[in-house]
This record gives C-alpha cells, sequence and structure tokens, in this order.
C-alpha cells in the first residue's frame, strides 16, 4: 500500500531523527537516549504505531520491553520475549547478537507466535535498530512498528540507519562514561563501595538524619593481624580472605544497610535508623561471621578475626567527623584490649572524649603552647622556657598537657600536636630574632611520631629559616629551638633516634635528654648522639633534698654532664630547699612552679632573688 504524501513523511522522519540525532551527545544515560529516539519516531509519522526500547544483556532468560510509546502501546505490555526457538530467531535477539537492524513482516511464519496480537493493533511491519557493540557490556535495541507492510521500503532504511550508527557510539561513549564512573566507586577485588563512595553515602545520610531527627549508627572493622596473612601466605592469599570477608559479611546485614571498603582491611557499615544497642547486637554478629570464614591456603585454612568500633549518631549527637573520630577511637579500644570483640564509644572512659574534643582542637587551631621559664642557677638570669601544649576548649577553658596527650600518642595524633606547638614556637622564635629580643634556648618536645613523618619535619624546617637573612646567619651557627627527646621514644635504638634527628640537627637545632635518669639507656644516648643538655627526671629532682641518695645520683648524674660539657637542667622544682640542694651540686639551670608556672603567654620574668620563696601556680 502506497503512502500518501510520501515526500512528506520522510521529510517528517529525516527531522525527528535529526533532532534525535542532536540531542544524543547531551545523553549521559544511554537509556535515556533509547527513550528519546522512541519519543521522536512516533512524533514524526502517525504510521509508527509503536517504538519501544531494551536494554541490557540479550541472552537473559527474558526480555520484556523497558519503555514503550505510541498508539500500540498496549501490545508491548504483553510482550514477554523467551528463550524459545522462535523468540531466538525473531528480530529483537537478532538485532542484539548481530548488532544489525531486522525488518521482519508480521505474516512471516517465524512470527506466528505474536501475529494475532500484532493485527489486533494494527502492526504490520517491524524494523528492530540495535545500539552497541555486538560483543560490548551495553546493548540496546529499539523497535519500530508500522501500520503499513511497505512503509521502510517506501520511507528508505537509510535515515534509520544512519541514526542506528549514530546513537550507537553515543551509546557506546555513555556506557564508557558509566564504566569509568563505577570505576571509581566500586573497589574492584570485593565489588564494595570505595571509600570516597561510602563517605558521600554517609554524608547523605548524616544530612537526611539531621534533618527529620532519625538516628543511624556506623561500624569501622580492622581485620585483626592481616599483615601476618599476606607476610605468611601472599597476598593472593589476602585478597581472597578479604573477597570472602566483604561478601560473607554483607551477608550478614539487613536489607537497607551498607558495607564498603574504608581501605586496606578495613570496612565501614552504615546502619540507617539504628540506635546503640541494635548497632551492638549488628556488630557482634558480623564480628562472629568473619571469625567463621576461612580460604584454603594450599593445606591450610587461613582465617582472621575482626575488631569493630562502634559509634552511634542521635538528635543530640555531634557532627559527622566527630562521630567517625568516635569510631575510630572505639576501634583502637578494640584492638589496644585484645582484639576480637566489639567497642562502643558510648559509656567510653575519657580516651573517647578527649580524642574527639582533641580532633576538633587541631581542626580549630586551638592547641597551643604554653611557655614555662628557664633559668640559669648561679646568676637568675633566664636562659630558656619550654614549651607545653595546652588545648583550648571552646568556651574558653584551658586542658593541659597531661590530661591529653596520653590518648594523643595512643591514637597516632601525637605528630599533629606536636606540629601545631612547634609551629607556633618557630614562629615566636623567629619573632625574637627579628626584634633583637635578648636569646633564649626554646624547649620543646618531638615525639618519634612526628619526626617519622618527613613532610612536616620538613615544613618545620623551611620555616625556621623564613625570617630573613639575619636569622639565616644566626642559624649556621647556633638556633635557640632545642628539641627534648626520651630514651621511651626511640626504644633503646640509637640509630633510629641518629637518623630521625639528624634534618633538625644539621640546621643548628640542639638536643636535650628529657627525663635523664628514669630508665636504663639514657647513658647510650648521651655517648651516640650530639647531646646540648640534660634534663634531670622530675621524681629525681623532687626527691633529691629529701632523700641523700636521690642526691648522690643527682650528683653523679651532673658530674658526667659537667665532664662531658652538656648543660644539665633540673624538672619540677618546687621548693627552696631543693633549690639548695641544687646549687651546691652546681646542677646549672632549673625549671618548675617555684620559679614560674607554665603561662601562654611568654611574659615570664625571672625572679629577682632565687632564694625568695614562690609560691607553686
Amino acid at each position: 500500500m502506497a503512502i500518501e504524501n510520501l515526500a512528506d513523511e520522510r521529510l517528517a522522519i529525516y527531522h525527528a531523527l535529526l533532532g534525535a540525532a542532536a540531542g544524543l551527545s547531551k545523553g549521559a544515560d544511554p537509556a535515556a537516549i533509547l527513550r528519546q529516539a522512541c519519543d521522536a519516531l512516533v512524533e514524526a509519522s502517525p504510521h509508527i504505531r509503536l517504538a519501544w526500547m531494551y536494554l541490557g544483556d540479550p541472552d537473559v532468560p527474558a526480555i520484556r520491553p523497558a519503555y514503550a510509546v505510541g498508539e500500540a502501546s498496549a501490545y508491548a505490555r504483553e510482550l514477554v520475549l523467551d528463550r524459545s526457538p522462535d523468540c531466538m530467531v525473531g528480530p529483537t535477539r537478532q538485532a542484539l547478537f548481530q548488532g544489525i537492524p531486522a525488518l521482519v513482516d508480521v505474516r512471516d511464519p517465524a512470527f506466528h507466535r505474536w501475529r494475532d496480537l500484532a493485527m489486533k493493533y494494527r502492526l504490520e511491519v517491524i524494523l528492530a535498530l540495535p545500539f552497541g557493540a555486538p560483543r560490548g557490556t551495553m546493548r540496546g535495541v529499539v523497535l519500530l512498528y508500522a501500520d503499513n507492510a511497505d512503509y521502510f521500503d517506501q520511507v528508505g532504511l537509510e535515515p534509520f540507519s544512519a541514526f542506528a550508527h549514530l546513537a550507537a557510539s553515543a551509546v557506546e561513549q555513555a556506557d564508557l562514561r558509566l564504566h569509568l564512573k563505577e570505576t571509581a566507586t566500586i573497589d574492584s577485588l570485593t565489588g564494595l563501595l570505595r571509600r570516597g563512595a561510602i563517605k558521600e553515602l554517609l554524608e547523605r545520610e548524616h544530612k537526611r538524619c539531621v534533618r527529620y531527627d532519625r538516628c543511624y549508627s556506623i561500624l569501622l572493622i580492622d581485620l585483626d593481624r592481616f599483615k601476618l596473612v599476606n607476610d605468611s601466605y601472599g597476598h593472593g592469599c589476602g585478597d581472597d580472605l578479604l573477597v570472602a570477608v566483604a561478601r560473607a559479611g554483607g551477608e550478614t546485614l539487613r536489607e537497607g544497610d551498607c558495607l564498603g571498603r574504608w581501605g586496606g582491611e578495613e570496612f565501614l557499615v552504615i546502619l540507617p535508623e539504628t540506635g546503640q544497642d541494635e548497632a551492638h547486637t549488628i556488630a557482634e554478629r558480623m564480628r562472629r561471621c568473619v571469625a567463621e570464614v576461612g580460604v584454603k591456603a594450599g593445606a591450610d585454612t587461613v582465617s582472621t578475626t575482626a575488631s569493630i568500633g562502634l559509634a552511634s549518631w542521635s538528635h543530640e549527637g555531634d557532627s559527622l567527623d566527630q562521630l567517625l573520630m568516635q569510631a575510630d577511637v572505639a576501634l583502637y579500644e578494640a584492638k589496644k584490649n585484645g582484639r576480637d570483640r566489639v567497642v562502643g564509644s558510648k559509656g567510653k572512659n575519657n580516651t573517647v572524649a578527649v580524642a574527639v574534643q582533641l580532633n576538633m582542637a587541631l581542626a580549630a587551631d586551638r592547641v597551643i603552647p604554653a611557655y614555662q621559664p628557664i633559668f640559669e642557677l648561679a646568676t637568675g638570669r633566664q636562659v630558656g622556657d619550654e614549651a607545653l601544649a595546652r588545648l583550648i576548649l571552646p568556651d574558653g577553658g584551658v586542658v593541659e598537657a597531661g590530661k591529653f596527650i596520653d590518648a594523643a600518642v595512643d591514637l597516632q595524633m601525637a605528630h599533629k600536636v606536636d606540629f601545631k606547638v612547634l609551629s607556633r614556637v618557630i614562629q615566636r622564635c623567629n619573632r625574637r630574632l627579628r626584634d633583637n629580643e635578648p636569646p633564649l634556648s626554646h624547649f620543646i618536645n618531638a615525639s618519634i611520631d612526628l619526626l617519622r613523618h618527613h613532610d612536616l619535619v620538613q615544613e618545620l624546617l623551611d620555616m625556621a629559616v623564613s625570617a630573613g637573612e639575619g636569622v639565616h646567619d644566626h642559624i649556621a651557627c647556633y638556633h635557640p629551638m632545642v628539641i627534648e627527646i626520651t630514651e621511651r621514644e626511640f626504644l633503646d635504638d640509637v640509630r633510629l633516634a641518629k637518623k630521625v634527628l639528624a634534618p633538625l640537627l644539621d640546621v643548628g637545632f640542639r638536643l636535650a635528654i628529657d627525663d635523664f635518669g628514669s630508665g636504663h639507656s639514657s647513658f647510650r644516648y648521651l655517648a651516640d648522639l650530639s647531646v646540648s643538655f640534660l634534663k634531670i627526671d622530675g621524681e629525681l629532682v623532687c626527691r633529691a633534698a629529701t632523700e641523700p641518695r636521690m642526691g648522690k645520683i643527682v650528683r653523679g648524674i651532673h658530674d658526667i654532664a659537667s665532664d662531658l660539657g652538656v648543660v644539665t637542667v633540673a624538672e619540677c622544682v618546687e621548693d627552696e630547699a631543693t633549690v639548695d640542694v641544687l646549687r651546691e651540686i652546681g646542677v646549672n639551670w632549673v625549671q618548675g612552679n617555684f620559679f614560674g608556672a607554665p603561662a601562654m603567654e611568654a611574659g615570664a620574668r625571672a625572679p629577682g632573688n632565687l632564694h625568695a620563696r614562690r609560691r607553686p601556680a
């Protein structure tokens, strides 16, 4: 049957296809591209009574239209293309498998299964336009049904084939974009969300709970002694164990919970609408599940256990960063207390609260030094000061280092505290040099945690020589900064101490051994390192005035230091009797509350008379 106004029909089809082609580059979603083609073609011609599309695997058990439009769209709702022989040779699966258009008359014997239904909706001919490479990961097809058996012969297949070619490229590009996005989102080993993706999901959950006043919990999971698995059985076995744990862990969770890979052997679980008690039950189930997982490595079965830190948010809760910190602290407590256990942040000892408080203070630049003056005992002249960390609370309260430094060390945050304090001390030191103020030696503790962070050490060194040419000249022969270390930090490893201290000593920083006399190996440090100061252990100093044996020990330490040309500094001097003993021994410098308590502004002055009684601050 001839089509009336064929030229107009062709023109309408061309316009529709050109319009659809123009929008192909804008469609990031392949399904949207195919829906756009269906809409354009049905709208262009009354003869095209139905257009439907499918996107996915052509070899699935059943193909159903994902989108249908047109006067005969009811036909599509009844259409199910299974894997029977007549469906497998039909236009849809053939176009998908072969990647070329297929044209079929509904009267064709191969189409007998659907003939009556097609005739009911006045469908005479079918054109199947495939999209995507035949062996690609994403393939689609658009089916066009016309009411005239000769429709596509008269209009011509060229515009449809050209459009199919353009759309195929667009689908492949969209497929590539989705693949790249998935690669960035999904961990290739475990198939779980990667850290960035699950962090984004966690941020959305947090905002939702804040908006609607709901609760949720998170679990931070770390596989215990996982490094031993890699070292003993190889990384392949370690990877197999990670995959097995991820699979088993996911199966223990409820619908709606989310498990992601946080990094290495760490996982994060988001538990929506879940309070502390219920979250603890789920965490215990997860812990037991991990313990039951095993993978074969030769004749051995390799397994692991999990330490889990739990934190819950409610309408009275903290920010997301604080919640993550609470989970991290709880995880640390779980590992510290024996591993293979669940620890929740609720009801914990002060470590959790201190760690969260410290993390907030670091972020807000509220960790600052307080300076305790150091005096020369013989002259009463101030010769230095020691910088001691202080945490300033939001309400202006001050927390001394002793109340948070142990938590910082335990949680490997000591380098952050040291860096903040050292930065301020160096800046103050540089200002004093520029202003030609009387020289002082500025003592500051440096943990091994900081010294191992070479990037932070380099940043401090750059800062130390940024005060101008005059300061550089001064540093060349003598730098006011004195780095204090303790033998406990280095676990009797003098070689390590030399290595990590070298960058600081090379630019003129001097070295002090702190708490000298409190351990068994301090003399090795004195023998093998370039030491300028010995800070005598405070407990020895405090007992020197009342216990003759302690006085003799302090004297012995001073005599050895004096023979080596090392300055002695007595710490924790609290009373006049101790001053008298130290003077008689000949100790060089002193510090303690008897002479001046730490102050956050370096305004302490030397007392006029070192023998005058001063009330401890």
